[in-house]
């Protein structure tokens, strides 16, 4: 074979190899291309599920919010949803007709003031007008709050009635109890007016037969007056007030018989923060002079009697406590009942009366054992919010 001859052999080997290696380089892009294509046609065939699926949970989305939206308006409970910074975002009809001056944007604390919003109990909130309002209220993850607020006007009213009701067949049952124990001091007082209308009665007669006379009509006076105070029970105008200075004022009133009997005081009655509480001052006075009288009248020369006044989340708590002998545990209970008494001369409708006027004002009283080693009674009252929050916050409900 010629040299050209042999060329001519090498170039067309060379070619076929290339159109060999040509082919094959095509059937590679050829199925690259089609991997490709089946590839595109899958993520194709995900898209359009995803966007189906999104289109679905949008659809999903909107009814439930057109459904949360007429479930809200058709709401009788006030519904406010506050934003992070403190302003309105969006309420209901029930909200509208509820608080003056709502609208979109305002600083939820200025229509607290504009509506003197205050609390008065546990959840409980007084608007102008004496509309009794129940709230709750839960924090959002966007920092904002939703208030759901319901009118209980109507039915504390309902309560209040049930209540009378209680007190009137309380009374109906108490009234026997009563007669008997008028009886006593009342009969005494006639056979002693008799005595004084006997003829020949020297000076010292006549005065220690007209003192048993007065000490007798006097104790009917104190189960007279008793028992209208617990027939009363909570009819009263609820303003602020100190609960510290109550204390302070019913203790400064027995300072005289506290010293003169050589009982020692502890008062511990200021505290960091607002102690007031929405109720009537002289009641709730009067409830604390009741417990001093009591402590007293059990406290021997040199004894101690202790007032502690703290406050706790948002209650004001009110301890009335001594040395003296105390109150064994089965009585404890007991001692709130009215006419339950262990002194002779007492009319047992001092502490029922003291209950009665502490849950008017929605608190609570009892009975504990004193650290003293006597007896103690603590009185907690739901206090107004301190100023920095004075108004519904994130409470979590």
């Amino acid at each position: 074979m010629s040299p050209t001859q042999s060329q001519a052999v090498d170039r067309s080997a060379s070619l076929t190899e290339a159109f060999h290696a040509f082919n094959d380089l095509s059937e590679q892009l050829a199925q690259a291309y089609a991997r490709l294509e089946a590839q595109v046609a899958e993520l194709a065939a995900e898209l359009a599920r995803a966007r189906i699926a999104r289109d679905s949970d949008r659809r999903q989305h909107l009814q439930l919010a057109d459904r949360l939206g007429a479930l809200l308006e058709i709401l009788p409970a006030a519904v406010v949803l506050v934003d992070g910074r403190g302003r309105i975002d969006r309420f209901n009809p029930a909200a509208e007709a509820l608080f003056q001056g709502l609208a979109w944007g305002r600083r939820w604390e200025e229509v607290c003031e504009d509506n003197r919003l205050a609390r008065h109990g546990e959840g409980d909130w007084v608007l102008q007008g004496d509309r009794r309002v129940s709230l709750c209220s839960r924090t959002l993850e966007d920092g904002g709050r939703i208030l759901v607020l319901l009118d209980t006007t109507e039915q504390r009213a309902l309560e209040e009635r049930a209540r009378r009701q209680d007190r009137l067949a309380d009374m109906g049952r108490m009234a026997a109890q009563l007669a008997h124990q008028i009886r006593t001091p009342l009969a005494t007082a006639l056979l002693y007016g008799g005595h004084l209308a006997r003829p020949g009665l020297d000076q010292a007669q006549r005065q220690a037969f007209a003192a048993k006379l007065v000490d007798g009509l006097k104790h009917t006076e104190r189960l007279i007056g008793d028992m209208l105070a617990f027939s009363r029970g909570g009819n009263f105008q609820p303003v602020p007030v100190s609960l510290g200075e109550l204390a302070a004022r019913a203790l400064d009133a027995q300072a005289p018989r506290l010293q003169a009997e050589g009982i020692r005081v502890e008062a511990r009655l200021a505290c960091d923060g607002d102690d007031r509480v929405l109720g009537n001052g002289d009641a709730l006075q009067g409830v604390i002079a009741n417990l001093l009288e009591n402590a007293i009248q059990h406290l021997q020369r040199g004894e101690r009697l202790a007032l502690d006044l703290r406050l706790e989340d948002d209650r004001a708590v009110l301890r009335v406590e001594d040395e003296g002998p105390g109150i064994p545990p089965p009585l404890r209970e007991r001692i709130f009942d009215p006419f339950f008494t262990t002194r002779e001369r007492g009319t047992g409708l001092g502490l029922a009366v003291a209950q009665s006027v502490i849950l008017a004002h929605g608190g609570h009283i009892e009975a504990r054992e004193s650290a003293l080693g006597g007896a103690c009674f603590q009185i907690a009252l739901p206090r107004l919010a301190a100023p920095g929050n004075a108004y519904p916050q994130g409470e979590t409900a």
